[in-house]
């Protein structure tokens, strides 16, 4: 009657430290990331001269910088542009014509940012009296 006891505290102990050591090895440290909402931001500003008017606002941008990717709706890469510094802002005109929809992707250590914007060309018709 011990010796099953012996054995089956043994195998229970063994099961125990096996699976601590699995899991301690096995845990993969998440990779943090800067949180950009609030403090980076690309804001519609109107139609300009047949052009889509964007400002670009990145008040948090890691020391090593990062890499901004504007995309058109099939995900060609329309613009790229590298940016350094803890903080940027640019306007961007892009032809109104030729987008549907326009993503502003920016990716660095431990940075990433992706905004879109989706265009509808509707007409509209506006009356007003005399």
């Amino acid at each position: 009657m011990k010796s099953i006891k012996f054995v089956f505290l043994k195998a229970i102990i063994i099961v125990f430290f096996t699976f601590c050591a699995g899991s301690s090895y096995s845990q993969n440290q998440p990779e943090s990331y800067l949180k950009t909402e609030g403090t980076n931001k690309v804001q519609f500003m109107g139609v300009e001269n047949n052009f889509l008017v964007f400002d670009l606002l990145f008040t948090d941008v890691p020391a090593k910088g990062c890499t901004l990717k504007i995309m058109d709706h099939t995900g060609n890469t329309v613009y790229e542009e590298i940016i350094s510094g803890n903080s940027f802002t640019k306007r961007y005109k892009m032809p109104k014509d030729e987008f549907s929809k326009i993503s502003f992707k920016a990716m660095g250590k431990g940075f990433v940012f992706n905004q879109a914007f989706i265009i509808k060309k509707e007409e509209t018709l506006v009356v007003t009296s005399e």
